[in-house]
C-alpha cells in the first residue's frame, strides 16, 4: 500500500500537466468568411420568419433592419422617441409559441440594456397602441440567447401594449 500511493501521486501529476486543449478544433476563419456565415443565417432566419408569416393570418411589415411589424391597434398621439420614458404590457415568445416573458415594464427608450428590437419598436407607436414583433436573433438576444428563457439564436415573438408616455 506504501508503494502505490505514491505511484497514484505521480499519475495524478502526470495527468495535469499542460497538454495542447483539443476542444477548439473549430477552423480559425477570415473575416470574410465569417461575414459570409453571418449573412447565410441573416437568410435563413430571414426565410423561416417568411415562413411563418405566410402561414399566419396577420399582415406584416418589415423595417429596413428586419424587424417585423403588425398592427392590432393604432394608438393616438405623439409617437414614441429616445428618452421618453414608455410603460408598456408585454408578452415574449418563442416562433413556435413557448412562452417566455410578460409583464409590465417601464424604460427610458435609447437608454437600457432592452433588445434593439423592442427599442425600434417602441418608436413606431403611439400611446394605446398594441402591436406584434418578430426580432430576428440579431434584433434579440444573438447567438447565446439570454441564459435563462431564451436559448440562443431564437426568433422571438413580442407584443407590447403602450400604457403610458412621458
Amino acid at each position: 500500500m506504501r508503494l502505490l500511493a505514491p505511484l497514484i501521486v505521480l499519475l495524478l501529476i502526470s495527468g495535469c500537466q499542460n497538454k495542447p486543449d483539443n476542444r477548439s478544433s473549430a477552423p480559425n476563419r477570415t473575416e470574410s468568411e465569417l461575414i459570409e456565415l453571418n449573412k447565410a443565417l441573416i437568410n435563413q432566419d430571414r426565410t423561416v420568419i417568411t415562413d411563418y408569416i405566410k402561414s399566419s393570418d396577420r399582415t406584416y411589415s418589415e423595417t429596413n433592419t428586419g424587424l417585423w411589424y403588425s398592427v392590432l391597434t393604432e394608438g393616438s398621439g405623439g409617437t414614441v422617441k429616445t428618452g421618453n420614458n414608455v410603460t408598456f404590457d408585454f408578452e415574449c415568445t418563442l416562433l413556435n409559441g413557448s412562452p417566455c416573458y410578460s409583464g409590465t415594464q417601464t424604460i427610458k427608450v435609447g437608454y437600457t440594456g432592452n433588445e434593439s428590437g423592442v427599442t425600434e419598436g417602441l418608436q413606431l407607436m403611439q400611446k394605446g397602441s398594441d402591436y406584434l414583433f418578430i426580432l430576428p436573433p440579431y434584433l434579440a438576444f444573438g447567438h447565446t440567447g439570454d441564459g435563462d428563457r431564451i436559448p440562443g439564436r431564437a426568433i422571438l415573438i413580442y407584443r407590447i401594449r403602450i400604457k403610458e408616455i412621458s
